[in-house]
């Protein structure tokens, strides 16, 4: 497909560059601006972000904690698991934002960084911290009952699957047990592979993960694209495998964000997965913002 667009506006939403100049039909305002022709891409490949994108808690982690503590006998108040909780969620966030973080790329290492975010809870609530209560907090937060796919997720990979030929895969920084839990969710019979970053060996924003993908499915970067809850780690570290991507922020106060920093603004947002068959029939480029030094692949 083609599309005459402004020079200036190459990568811009395909629905504003045809709406600003097309078929000849060009507004006075185009008129002025100088045009160049450019492919509309097909999308061959969708990846999907797992948690927070398809799947959410069915209790949240400081539930997990809690009815442990309670099992043990501990009484803890609404106020003190908050403040615990947000003790943990900044450890949590700060630390996986830490540049050159390989912690989700092996499983041992994703069941530690876990272990590492309930001590840093229970240190906060004057609890020890001791390994087997860490094991049954582990065991109820991994349970496959313990995570629900979001009421937008099966409409859409149905409404993506009647669309054409697409592949769609999960990519996700997960430990290998995410197979699982999508198996028992039953949703694994509309993804063509699940990449959990434990399983492979890599993770965001690595672009290798992402190359994974595009081998896995056989397309070009510029034929796939990816959709996540993190701008870093889904969006950015897509654009550095020359992917598309979009951002979905479904506003359920994660912190996905580091502090300090500002809501991205140089990327196609949606609040719902029900936006998405639009973007995959409307086809690319999509807006993408700059690569910076921090986004570039690792020397090999």
């Amino acid at each position: 497909m083609l599309a005459v667009v402004p020079i200036q506006q190459i990568g811009a939403d395909a629905q504003e560059v045809y709406r600003r100049c097309v078929g000849g039909h060009r507004s006075s305002v185009a008129a002025a601006v100088p045009c160049a022709t450019v492919h509309t891409m097909t999308y061959r490949l969708l990846c999907l972000d797992a948690g927070f994108t398809l799947l959410s808690p069915r209790r949240t982690l400081a539930d997990a904690l809690s009815s442990v503590l309670i099992d043990d006998g501990h009484t803890i108040t609404e106020d003190e698991m908050r403040a615990a909780w947000e003790d943990a969620d900044r450890w949590f966030w700060d630390e996986y934002h830490r540049p050159g973080n390989d912690t989700w790329s092996d499983d041992e290492r994703i069941n530690e960084y876990w272990r590492q975010y309930h001590s840093v809870m229970l240190d906060r609530l004057g609890v020890d911290a001791r390994r087997e209560m860490l094991d049954r907090i582990m065991a109820s937060q991994f349970a496959s009952d313990a995570w629900a796919p979001y009421d937008d997720v099966e409409p859409m990979l149905r409404a993506v699957r009647e669309s054409g030929p697409i592949r769609i895969g999960v990519v996700s920084d997960w430990g290998s047990n995410l197979r699982g839990i999508l198996r028992e969710l039953e949703l694994d019979t509309f993804f063509d592979f699940v990449l959990p970053s434990g399983a492979v060996g890599v993770a965001k924003p690595n672009p290798a993960f992402y190359r994974l993908a595009l081998d896995e499915a056989g397309v070009e970067p510029h034929e796939a694209l990816m959709v996540g809850d993190s701008y870093r780690a889904d969006v950015r570290g897509a654009w550095s495998a020359g992917m598309d991507a979009v951002w979905l922020d479904r506003h359920e106060g994660m912190n996905i964000t580091p502090a300090g920093e500002p809501a991205p603004s140089d990327v196609r947002r949606i609040r719902s997965l029900d936006e998405l068959p639009a973007i995959i029939h409307s086809g690319g480029p999509l807006p993408r913002g700059k690569l910076h030094v921090a986004d570039a692949p690792p020397p090999t």
